[in-house]
């Protein structure tokens, strides 16, 4: 059996949304493998982050969406954060999620612009008309983009999600709060 998967190209005033190479395999594992993914489960070993790169990948074969990699167009080689639709198998409801690899790239707009591409390409193919964002507690440039992008916090879902069975119901684990997405509130 063979499969193919097309992964698109999506392109922002600054940006251009693509698909991973194994060139950014590198940026991405020494994201996770940095104190910069303390709000993403990291710092994480080197094996831990080359299987996370790979199943990054895996979910566009598995659901056909996942993340896109993100560069400058001036500089479309070079990864500067993954941004797109994040949806293990464990996880009933898609989730909207970025990153920024380098703490240089922060301040600039770029999750926020990424996402407003991102997002509308993304009801098209996810089938449904909600998505959530699972922000780590303390992650206030992560909630300063969500709010950018209309969504809003769901207390009743992090409630949930936080008790012990949750998603997100380890002991010891930190608070996650859930952001709610609806088809048509992008802002």
């Amino acid at each position: 059996m063979t499969l193919t998967v097309t992964i698109p190209t999506l392109e922002t005033e600054r940006l251009v949304l693509r698909p991973a190479m194994l060139s950014d395999a590198k940026a991405f594992m020494a994201f996770l493998m940095s104190e910069r993914a303390k709000f993403v489960g990291g710092p994480v070993v080197e094996g831990y982050a080359a299987r996370s790169f790979a199943g990054f990948l895996g979910q566009w074969m598995l659901r056909g969406y996942g993340y896109f990699i993100g560069a400058l167009k001036s500089d479309p080689e070079a990864p500067l954060g993954g941004f797109g639709v994040f949806h293990p198998v464990n996880i009933e409801e898609p989730e909207f999620g970025w990153a920024l690899y380098d703490a240089a790239y922060e301040g600039k707009g770029y999750a926020t612009e990424a996402m407003r591409t991102v997002i509308p390409w993304a009801w098209d193919v996810i089938g449904t008309n909600t998505a959530q964002s699972h922000i780590d507690e303390g992650n206030d440039a992560s909630v300063a983009v969500a709010k950018a992008l209309g969504a809003t916090f769901d207390a009743e879902e992090t409630r949930i999600a936080n008790a012990p069975g949750g998603d997100f119901g380890d002991e010891g684990s930190p608070l996650v709060n859930i952001w709610r997405h609806h088809k048509g509130s992008l802002t």
